[in-house]
């Protein structure tokens, strides 16, 4: 017959004999339990006695029941599809961020590459040309003199007309000379940088070695 200890489940063999018909007390051998096993055919010793047993050794390559078992491994095509889409959902999150970028930001990429302004266009999405909302006011040029030399001074006043808060572009500055042939550009940053509708922003660059400069014409650069 084969017995089990109710404490740790380690497992014994025995002969049929060696429980009495009035059951007797035994003892693991792995953990030290005692209990009273009941007995199943007529038994060869007195039951007053105590017998410890002896656990059944397991077939190879199999451990005792009482032994943790290491967990088994997700199988390899399993791995290889969470691999996956882990994959697709970090590629994923990166075209989000591009997405967002390019509908932020589009007024930016049209700057860049303006062909991408019809693209906006037929998606639904137009793209304000740069200042929109904004108009220029009390503009100004004045050559003057600097250390001997003859300086250019551009001022003026940028009001936002709109109905929202707007953002305010870089200014750029071309210099023209005789027959209005552009000399030279640059850029203005006006401030603040945001304005609320009705507010006003400034602007006032002087640039050195002006000479010939017959002419300026200011826009907005959209660069912001």
């Amino acid at each position: 017959m084969i017995i089990t200890c109710p404490a740790c489940d380690t497992r014994y063999t025995l002969a049929d004999s060696a429980v009495g018909p009035q059951g007797r007390k035994v003892r693991c051998a792995q953990c030290g339990h005692m209990w009273w096993q009941s007995p199943q055919d007529e038994a060869a010793f007195p039951p007053d006695a105590v017998t410890e047993f002896h656990p059944v050794p397991p077939p190879p390559g199999k451990t005792s029941s009482s032994k943790k078992t290491a967990p088994a491994k997700a199988p390899a095509d399993l791995r290889a599809r969470r691999r996956a889409l882990v994959g697709w959902g970090s590629f994923l999150a990166v075209l989000l961020v591009i997405g967002a970028a390019g509908y932020l930001g589009r007024a930016t990429v049209v700057r860049l590459w303006p062909p991408a302004a019809l693209f906006y266009e037929t998606v639904g999405l137009p793209v304000e040309p740069p200042g929109s909302g904004l108009q220029l006011q009390n503009v100004r040029s004045e050559q003057k003199t600097e250390d001997g030399k003859a300086a250019l001074l551009v001022e003026g006043q940028i009001v936002n007309v709109s109905e929202t808060m707007r953002t305010v572009p870089a200014l750029r500055v071309t210099a023209l000379g005789a027959d209005r042939q552009p000399l030279r550009n640059w850029t203005v940053e006006p401030v603040p940088p945001q304005i609320l509708p009705g507010e006003i922003a400034t602007f006032r660059d002087v640039q050195a070695d002006a000479a010939g400069v017959l002419e300026v014409m200011i826009t907005f650069d959209g660069g912001r």
